[in-house]
This record gives structure tokens, C-alpha cells and sequence, in this order.
């Protein structure tokens, strides 16, 4: 009888460097990721996998919050950096001349890579897009989208609780620009009470969704009354 073993996968070996705190072997594991596999599907199959499996073995205390947070920072390092690099090369010319989408955490809410992941995919399916990131106050919000013209705002929280915290803010928000909410902290209850729509889970649905708004489908956001 012969005994197999499963080979370890990118995201076994990108927690292992995490738990070793070896930043070369993750940045490593990504470069290598995706040059095989092309930035989107390691955003969606390697990276949130990975972000999702260092907090689970941090919520079993079987990582500690400096070994979280250190492979929180490499990936964003990584976002910011190579993916959106490679997204941008790789999205349409056309595309810079169209009105972003704005996306934003609202205050209280700091847990943002979610939604950076989310940034790169829209930039690499030619979506021009602007990313404040966490703990943006929704007044502020409001002017960045005056200002660059925005054709949508998209929020995301992990908790209901925020979202609930400035309901008026967004009811107001979703009378001038399609708004959508998402992540753990979305539902449809709170969708339709704040006016906008909710986006899937799953992100590529969601950002199949936007996409498909944005080149003009009348299946996506809306405008509220």
C-alpha cells in the first residue's frame, strides 16, 4: 500500500511564512502565484483564503495578533503595490475617462483589505475606482465623490452595528449616487432600509455585478427616489 500526501497549497505555505514571520517567502509565494495564476485569481483564491485563514487560527489562539497583523500588512504591501500595478497595465486605456466607483469603510470600521481586494479586481477589469480605505467619515465621503465625479460608492463593514450607526449618513449618501454595501456586516434588511444595494458575498459575483453596472446595465445599482 502506498501511502500519498496532499502537497501543501499556496495558502499552507503563505501561513507558514506567516507563522515564522519570514516576509521574503510570502512576498515570494506571491509573486509566484501570480505570474501562474494572474493577480484576479490570486486575489480571490489565494489572498482572501489566506486573510481568512489567518484570522480563524488567530480566533483559536493558535497565532498571536503580532503574527495577524504582520501578515495583514505584507499583503496590503503587496496590493498596493504589485497587484494594482499589474491591474493597471492590464486594464482598458478608455477606462481612466469614465466616473469612478468610491470605495469606502465607514467610521468604526478598520478592517478594510476586504474591500482593497475588491479595488485591485475592479482596476484590473477596467472599473476606475478610488479607495479611501477604513474609518472614513461619511461627510468626507460625500465631498471626494463631488469631486471626482463619482458614477457609484460602494461601503463595507464587517458588523451590522456600523452600518446601523449611520444609517442617516448613507440614506443621504444614496440620494445623490448608486450606493452598495457589502461584507460580513451587510444583509438585505439593512440594504433596504439605508437605500442601496447589497452585493453578493462571493466577490466575484459582486464584482461581476458592478462591472456589469458600470458598462451601462440596467441590472445593477440604482439611483434611490
Amino acid at each position: 500500500m502506498t501511502l500519498t500526501f496532499a502537497a501543501p497549497t499556496p495558502v499552507d505555505a503563505m501561513l507558514a511564512a506567516a507563522q515564522t514571520m519570514d516576509e521574503r517567502a510570502l512576498r515570494a509565494e506571491l509573486r509566484q502565484q501570480a505570474r501562474d495564476l494572474g493577480v484576479a485569481v490570486v486575489v480571490t483564491d489565494v489572498v482572501l483564503p489566506f486573510l481568512n485563514a489567518v484570522g480563524r487560527a488567530w480566533e483559536r489562539g493558535d497565532c498571536t495578533v503580532a503574527t495577524e497583523h504582520f501578515a495583514s500588512q505584507v499583503v496590503r504591501s503587496w496590493l498596493n503595490s504589485v497587484a494594482l500595478s499589474d491591474a493597471d497595465t492590464s486594464a482598458t486605456a478608455t477606462a481612466t475617462a469614465i466616473d469612478p466607483v468610491v470605495l469606502a469603510c465607514p467610521p468604526g470600521e478598520r478592517h478594510d483589505l476586504g474591500l482593497l481586494c475588491f479595488h485591485v479586481l475592479l482596476v484590473g477589469a477596467g472599473v476606475p475606482s478610488r479607495f479611501l480605505g477604513s474609518d472614513t467619515p461619511l461627510p468626507g465621503l460625500a465631498d471626494v465623490c463631488r469631486v471626482v465625479g463619482a458614477s457609484g460608492v460602494i461601503v463595507s463593514a464587517t458588523r451590522s452595528r456600523v452600518f446601523e450607526a449611520h444609517g442617516g449618513a448613507l440614506r443621504v449618501l444614496a440620494r445623490h449616487y448608486p450606493l452598495a454595501i457589502g461584507g460580513a456586516g451587510a444583509d438585505a434588511d439593512l440594504a433596504e432600509r439605508v437605500n442601496a444595494t447589497l452585493l453578493p458575498a462571493d466577490m466575484r459575483r459582486s464584482l461581476a455585478q458592478v462591472v456589469r453596472w458600470h458598462r451601462g446595465d440596467a441590472v445593477g445599482l440604482t439611483v434611490s427616489a
